[in-house]
């Protein structure tokens, strides 16, 4: 696209004309007819849907008698409105597709708006919920919220801002500057946030489908699912999900989004591979997740109640878990997949100096971690560390040290053999390694933000003793010394305060760094010469 200046400065003067009759309309409306007539305005604010169809109606109006008149002064060289804005009729696999994408964005929404670190810090979203949804009747809230202040919007943003801007700017641009301008009319900093998101994704949609009746469908199955699923009960019955359900219903739906909107670019082929793949990765969050809650169950209203002694000995419930989730996974990868569980693990011998060095990085990872988080600013940040792997440090010494060597096993298991590695089939190797510490954040930690990244780093130093030994061994190794670590040091050992805590998070930073380092040197042969992929991995299992 060529860039001129002058059109590009025609474009803007254009599209500020109509922000502009927007905005004086709107403060008008306020203070000659809202600020003069209490019945009036009390009616309004108890029918929030009515007050934005009048003002939209009455813009609407005006939009139309400035878009006849710059027809008419340039001789029809400004094309109207409604002609620019294009409402030509779409298809019905696209319209499909733009339901589903609406039904997932209002999913992402109620999931967000749920988090508990969401709702502890913003009450945005709420208020945005319960002001749009006050009306006398919730017919009003469906026509006005949820259909005639959308295709409003929709023209003023999309239909003129989008195409002045997009004459003369780039995509990336014109869809950038939309979107700002989109969420500075917004009613709060938090709806703001994520209405920039929503203009992203409706300016994708209508580039593409160059209908506004695309972005139209969008918003109001949106806002009338938000609204209707309000009535409906599910905004207090998500409240009452764990926080990492909600992370992870958020991580799925937008998922989803993004692969519709490659599916609307690209077609279906080319985003086939990783829609099997976020198929098979959500098939063993779900597996996981079903058989611990089973368990949960289980433990609470059988367990406890004839043998409450166990209470303060929650650590025996989850051998079990490890123990079931073995041949569970051994025979989904089986039957399914016809793959064997065991084999894609790689459970090939080490030598000893690779062994060596794994077992002192372990000490020095255990030491760093262990370190980080006694500093007095990091405790008060992370206070999950504590109440999570403070609970497992707090057990009796056999109990602790037997289950690790099964735990250690399940968890390289379900999070390297399975997780990394389906990741990395269709995934660059860094980004496979960066969600599976997601994942392992989100399942074992509860999406805590603080003990999320602290997965994350770990998935990326276990991901690469993974590759470069092709070898779980080198891991499970690795797993259980840093657990045994962090329990020697906890009940045993100790750390020293103040300046001497500092020196040793410095010193096991650059111990870590070496032996990283050692450990790449020492990789089988090999793996020095090629860097084989998971399918190749897949194909030998």
């Amino acid at each position: 696209m060529r860039f001129n200046v002058k059109v590009l400065a025609g474009s803007v003067l254009h599209a500020v004309l109509y922000l502009f009759v927007f905005w004086v309309i709107s403060e008008l409306h306020g203070k000659l007819v809202i600020d003069k007539f209490e019945g009036y305005r009390n009616f309004m604010n108890d029918n929030i849907p009515v007050f934005l169809c009048t003002v939209f109606g009455a813009v609407f109006l005006l939009f139309l008698l400035v878009s006849y008149a710059q027809q008419k002064l340039s001789k029809g060289r400004i094309a109207g409105i409604l002609e620019t804005a294009r409402f030509h009729k779409l298809q019905a696999a696209d319209i499909r597709l733009l339901v589903y994408i609406g039904v997932a964005g209002t999913l992402l929404f109620l999931s967000v708006m749920n988090l508990p670190f969401v709702k502890d810090n913003t009450q945005d979203f709420q208020s945005y919920v319960d002001t749009f949804s006050r009306a006398d009747s919730f017919i009003y809230v469906l026509i006005g919220v949820g259909f005639l202040a959308v295709c409003f919007e929709e023209l003023l943003f999309r239909g003129i801002l989008y195409n002045a801007l997009g004459r003369t700017l780039p995509l990336w641009a014109t869809v950038l500057i939309t979107s700002l301008v989109y969420g500075y009319f917004q009613p709060s900093f938090w709806v703001s946030v994520t209405s920039v998101f929503l203009s992203v994704l409706y300016c994708l949609v209508y580039a593409k489908l160059r209908s506004l009746w695309s972005s139209i469908i969008i918003g109001s199955v949106v806002n009338c699912l938000i609204m209707l699923t309000k009535v409906w009960g599910v905004h207090d019955a998500m409240a009452k999900l764990p926080g990492f359900v909600l992370l992870l219903s958020a991580v799925l739906s937008l998922l989803f989004i993004v692969f519709a909107l490659f599916i609307l670019w690209k077609g279906w082929q080319p985003v086939r591979p990783y829609a099997v793949l976020t198929g098979r990765i959500g098939l063993i969050v779900a597996l996981y997740y079903i058989l611990l809650q089973i368990l949960v169950v289980i433990w609470d209203n059988a367990v406890l109640p004839r043998y409450p002694g166990l209470a303060e000995h929650g650590i025996i419930g989850l051998y079990t878990n490890a123990l079931l989730s073995f041949p569970m996974f051994y025979f989904v990868y089986k039957l399914l997949y016809k793959q064997n569980m065991w084999k894609l693990a790689r459970f090939e011998a080490v030598g000893w100096k690779p062994q060596l060095l794994n077992v002192a990085l372990a000490i020095c990872m255990a030491i760093w971690v262990m370190s980080l988080f006694s500093i007095p600013q990091v405790k008060d940040a992370a206070p999950g560390f504590e109440s999570i792997v403070g609970f497992f440090l707090y057990q009796n010494a056999w109990v602790f040290f037997s289950f690790f060597v099964i735990n250690s096993v399940y968890k390289e298991v379900l999070f390297r053999a399975l997780l990394f590695n389906e990741l990395r089939s269709k995934l660059p190797v860094t980004a496979a390694m960066i969600i599976t510490g997601i994942l392992y954040g989100i399942l074992f930690f509860s999406g805590d933000l603080p003990l999320t990244l602290y997965g994350t780093a770990g998935a990326v130093i276990f991901g690469m003793l993974y590759i470069w030994h092709r070898s779980i061994w080198i891991t499970i190794v690795n797993e259980y010394v840093l657990f045994s670590t962090y329990y020697l040091i906890r009940n045993q050992i100790g750390l020293p305060e103040g300046a001497g805590l500092y020196v040793l998070l410095v010193a096991s930073s650059v111990g870590i760094l070496i032996l990283l380092y050692a450990l790449y040197r020492v990789r089988p042969q090999a793996e020095k010469t090629v860097v084989r992929s998971t399918h190749d991995v897949q194909l030998d299992a």
